[in-house]
């Protein structure tokens, strides 16, 4: 039995992911293959080809299904390993391939990249957590800092070493001084830094955060400065006995709009991603909460060349309010 193709490292578990084999047997015969974590040695999924002296199967679909969407939490600042990276083997009748690196975008195992836009362009305010995803190739540095009349205070400071490696950096920026104008954040490799200058605002009432993947694979996120509840929803079946009737709520849900501040069209393009994003959370204060976009629009407000944005979330409707 020999592999003739495996997927490349660092493919996307999101497409096909093709594996082809042969069984160099004279007779066809029943084949099973197995797709396995390298590291923990677990069973992503298997399948059973009948009658084959070779064949060719997708591998994704059981990656897939292993895989976590969902941004990770922390308390404190953190570089944590991606869990939407995996490394898996395929198993055919007892034969292993080499191990594969996998991602959620296509990404090169060997430069050295921030996978995220790092907008600067919504602010940054006391109680937010600052998120960004990297590539790792050897080894990176973070560090965080507010200013305060040009004097930095360091907020976090942060170093990892890995190879090739994709990784979430997650700081919550805690409570900022009186005085800080800006946040500022710088990452190395060792060659060279990039920087993002966050300047510090005040998060108005009703703002909302919404967190994506853009298409590389990085995480994104921007507050949304406005909201306004547009409707409310109830399904409710009516139950009768013998002697009355009563009704019986189903399920409710509310229907918010969220508006931008007036955007460039750089930050326009980088909102719109949205739409293709197939998973959507919500940040409020530490919990991260699945988001439902049913209708999957964006409406512009035009100002000339700038623009306002602004989109429909549904949500549980749990009750009080009018």
């Amino acid at each position: 039995m020999k592999f003739i193709n495996i997927p490349k490292n660092g493919a996307s578990w999101g497409g096909e992911l093709l594996c082809s084999f042969a069984t160099e047997l004279d007779k066809p015969s029943d084949v099973q293959v197995i797709v396995r974590d390298a590291d923990t040695n677990e069973e992503f999924g298997r399948m059973r080809l009948y009658s084959v002296i070779g064949g060719t199967v997708d591998i994704a679909p059981a990656v897939r299904r292993k895989m976590s969407h969902e941004p990770p939490s922390s308390a404190t600042p953190q570089i944590i390993p991606s869990r939407a990276m995996c490394r898996v083997i395929v198993e055919v009748e007892g034969v292993s391939s080499p191990t594969i690196t996998l991602f959620r975008a296509s990404y090169n195992p060997v430069v050295h990249s921030v996978l995220s836009s790092m907008s600067t362009e919504c602010g940054i305010a006391s109680g937010d957590t600052l998120r960004f995803t990297l590539n790792v190739v050897k080894g990176a540095t973070i560090t965080v800092v507010e200013l305060t009349d040009l004097r930095p205070r360091q907020i976090a400071n942060l170093s990892y070493s890995a190879q090739s490696q994709v990784v979430e950096v997650v700081v919550p920026i805690g409570n900022l001084s009186k005085e800080a104008d800006k946040v500022v954040v710088s990452i190395s490799n060792g060659i060279a830094t990039d920087r993002a200058e966050y300047r510090v605002v005040e998060r108005t009432e009703g703002s909302r955060k919404l967190l994506w993947y853009n298409a590389n694979g990085g995480i994104e996120s921007y507050i949304f400065p406005y909201s306004r509840l547009l409707e409310r929803r109830a399904d409710v079946s009516t139950i009768r006995t013998a002697t009355k009737q009563h009704a019986r709520l189903n399920s409710a849900e509310s229907r918010v709009r969220l508006t931008s501040a007036v955007l460039q069209l750089r930050e326009q393009e980088r909102l719109a991603e949205i739409l293709r994003s197939p998973y959507i959370f919500e940040e409020r204060s530490d919990t991260i909460l699945g988001v439902d976009l049913p209708s999957r629009e964006l409406r512009y407000d035009d100002h000339g060349a700038l623009k306002r944005l602004s989109l429909d979330i549904v949500e549980e409707w749990k009750g009080g309010g009018l």
